[in-house]
């Protein structure tokens, strides 16, 4: 990967929304599926700017707690807020208008596409071209089509892959595939962006890359939450770590003080000297 990722990143700027520094905020959320509670008195402040962690034993309601930030999954309790926008009874079509984009565990690109066409498909929800514009050579879909375009090729550059945009995914490395799935999530120029184990089935050099590329991306008007079981990433790139067991906020902090708690070396880190 480290041959692929050589060549220079292009000094591009983000692309910042409109409405920049809006922290997303969670109260005293609940989730349970049956008898089973998933989620108890969530309270968290994830703030734009910054990159967050969100760490914790397999079980402890990670994925849980994004398919709620995203509407999947509709609390029992509690409420969801980015700046002044209350989102219950926001549908996860809606919340991606407001600016909601996430990845998943698994990365999953079309093998048919290239990887630049691969990042445009994380713009559909931003194209006002219709159906006819695409059997017609109608100017407007041409002129849309470019135009997003454009904007995948910046998100690849920005992540330090746009030398691989006309190539098929089956020609690339995992850890390159996992950049240009990062990059489709962020073509669209998100306000939040869910991270679900990027790291995920990538080797040492593959996650030093990936770490510099998330560096890259912190930006004034994201909000940047990362799931990682990878605790070397984590703790190089994440400003703020929040630790969950058995669906509840076990400690907040920094990366040196998540480290030095013995509640989450117990639970969670492990002691280097057992």
């Amino acid at each position: 990967m480290s041959a692929v990722l050589s060549s220079p990143v292009l000094a591009m700027p983000p692309t910042a929304p409109a409405d920049r520094g809006e922290s997303l905020e969670v109260k005293n959320l609940a989730l349970s599926f049956g008898g089973i509670q998933v989620l108890q008195d969530m309270n968290v402040r994830l703030r734009a700017g910054e990159i967050t962690g969100l760490i914790g034993p397999n079980g402890a309601g990670k994925t849980s707690f994004f398919n709620c930030l995203t509407g999947l999954y509709t609390p029992q309790q509690g409420s969801i807020q980015l700046g002044e926008r209350r989102l219950e009874g926001v549908p996860p079509t809606g919340r991606a208008a407001l600016g909601f984009s996430r990845s998943f565990q698994h990365v999953a690109l079309c093998p048919e596409l290239s990887i630049v066409e691969n990042v445009m498909i994380g713009l559909d929800r931003q194209a006002h071209a219709g159906w006819l514009d695409a059997f017609l050579p109608l100017g407007r879909g041409r002129q849309e089509r470019a135009a997003h375009r454009a904007q995948a090729l910046t998100a690849l550059a920005r992540l330090g892959i746009a030398q691989v945009a006309e190539q098929a995914p089956s020609a690339l490395p995992p850890g390159v595939l996992r950049l240009a799935e990062i990059a489709r999530a962020i073509a669209g120029s998100p306000r939040v962006l869910l991270l679900d184990e990027p790291a995920a089935g990538l080797n040492s050099l593959e996650t030093a890359e990936l770490s510099a590329a998330l560096k890259r991306l912190r930006a004034p008007g994201l909000v940047l939450v990362v799931v990682e079981h990878d605790m070397d990433l984590i703790m190089d790139v994440c400003d703020v770590i929040h630790v969950l067991n058995s669906g509840r906020m076990l400690a907040t902090g920094s990366p040196a003080q998540i480290q030095a708690n013995p509640e989450v070396v117990r639970v969670y880190l492990g002691d280097d000297d057992a």
